[in-house]
């Protein structure tokens, strides 16, 4: 008789509270998961068979190892221990990728018909078939005039250009994106910048304040002193003639600016002694 409190009594009084497909569900065996396999299910031999030998050469060497369950390289050194010579399959070029030669960057052309870079421009030079797309081509002043009016997006569909080779031209020239009422500068509007105040320049150029500060600052250009008088060819030809300090109360200019302006004009330091020489020389 079983003890009323062993293990298998108080199993089956709580097998009699459960339903019958609970019970099944409980004392049926667990199913014990399969290892799926990931290696070739064909396994070869260590020797090479007739079949096999008579494979080698008829397709590439991947193709074979393959097909007959052995490694790569073990296929490639049999076939060159026979001497048997390699197959390589030749990817011909269709009529519509040989059309893209030379009319898209070699890089695109490789990207759109998936082949490497070197395959397009070997195939490209046999076919002599100049690199024209990697020419970089000049922009046109009625190019200039559409930067800045739309998008950088819509521009570059109108002139058949990237969207980074308008953005690069647009941020050179300092035009702002979708400003449709930008204009270039000409060479004769950048004399004005720094001879006249930046409100002046406004004025006569019928352009904002902001607009002249910004290319001024562009072009290192500085601002006009007042203060400042410009030296003179009289000026420059006192400088070494007489001290910096009797020229600077001559010409009513400090001290400091005269030393360096004849520093600048490399004129050596009054010397009554060496221009009397010098005369004698004379």
């Amino acid at each position: 008789m079983i003890p009323s409190d062993s293990l298998a009594t108080n199993a089956a009084k709580f097998l009699a509270t459960k339903t019958q497909r609970e019970v099944k569900r409980f004392t049926r065996k667990p199913a014990i998961p399969t290892r799926q396999r990931k290696a070739r299910l064909l396994r070869a031999l260590k020797h090479w068979q007739d079949w096999e030998l008579t494979l080698l050469g008829t397709a590439p060497d991947a193709v074979i190892a393959k097909h007959v369950g052995r490694g790569l390289i073990a296929v490639k050194k049999q076939r060159i221990k026979l001497g048997v010579p390699s197959v390589h399959v030749v990817n011909t070029w269709s009529h519509a990728e040989i059309v893209l030669l030379g009319t898209l960057p070699d890089r695109e052309v490789a990207r759109r018909t998936g082949r490497s870079l070197g395959a397009v421009q070997q195939m490209r030079m046999k076919l002599k078939i100049p690199n024209s797309a990697g020419i970089l081509r000049a922009w046109t002043k009625a190019e200039d005039r559409l930067l800045g009016t739309v998008s950088d997006a819509e521009t570059a569909r109108k002139l058949n250009r990237s969207v980074a080779s308008v953005f690069i031209r647009r941020r050179h020239l300092g035009i702002d994106s979708g400003n449709a009422s930008y204009r270039l500068w000409t060479k004769q509007q950048d004399r004005l910048l720094g001879r006249y105040s930046d409100q002046e320049v406004a004025r006569r150029l019928n352009r904002s304040v902001m607009s002249i500060h910004h290319r001024r600052i562009k072009l290192g250009i500085a601002l006009p002193n007042p203060k400042v008088r410009r030296w003179t060819k009289a000026d420059d030809a006192l400088l070494g003639t007489m001290r910096d300090e009797v020229l600077a109360k001559k010409l009513n200019r400090p001290v400091r600016a005269v030393s360096l302006r004849r520093q600048r004009h490399k004129v050596p330091a009054f010397a009554p002694l060496r221009q009397k020489m010098d005369v004698v020389r004379r």
